[in-house]
């Protein structure tokens, strides 16, 4: 995990209501985050499951996502999914998605520009260039019994049936 991540991170918090940036991979694994909101492991691991779980419901429903924006009652949270972005950790370069808590007064469509911009110069980066995939994890793979609470599943089960 890069230098070239990090800058990638500091861009999106330099917008105004922004408080936390995250690459988080299809696993539900926080890999790189900065701003003012440090979960800890558990928290991290709940949140990151939760929200791609949420991912591969709306893939489900409606296919593939740009972006999954959810409000809650301290702010907004925004998850920018098919960026087609890779990070090299210890077990080889991984897919992530960018993971924005924010205020919910914050400016949608300058983030979204934020966003394309510094993904943009991050993908000329060499180091983030020359990634390659070895294997893809898909969202899906966390809509089973054992990773969902018994209202989630049988929300699940509602949707696959009809």
């Amino acid at each position: 995990m890069g230098k070239a991540h990090e800058t990638f991170l500091q861009d999106m918090l330099r917008i105004q209501g922004v408080k936390t940036a995250a690459l988080v991979n299809f696993r539900g694994e926080f890999l790189l985050s900065a701003g003012v909101f440090t979960p800890n492991a558990q928290i991290s691991n709940q949140l990151g499951t939760c929200i791609v779980q949420l991912i591969a419901t709306a893939e489900y429903v409606r296919g593939r996502s740009e972006e999954l924006t959810l409000l809650y009652s301290e702010g907004r949270l925004s998850a920018f999914i098919n960026l087609d972005l890779l990070i090299d950790t210890p077990y080889g370069a991984q897919e992530v998605f960018l993971l924005i808590l924010s205020s919910a007064n914050v400016n949608l469509p300058t983030l979204r520009m934020t966003v394309k911009v510094a993904l943009s110069k991050l993908k000329l980066d060499k180091a983030v260039r020359d990634l390659r995939i070895n294997v893809r994890v898909y969202p899906q793979n966390l809509l089973t019994r054992d990773r969902m609470d018994e209202t989630s599943w049988q929300f699940v089960e509602a949707i696959s049936r009809g």
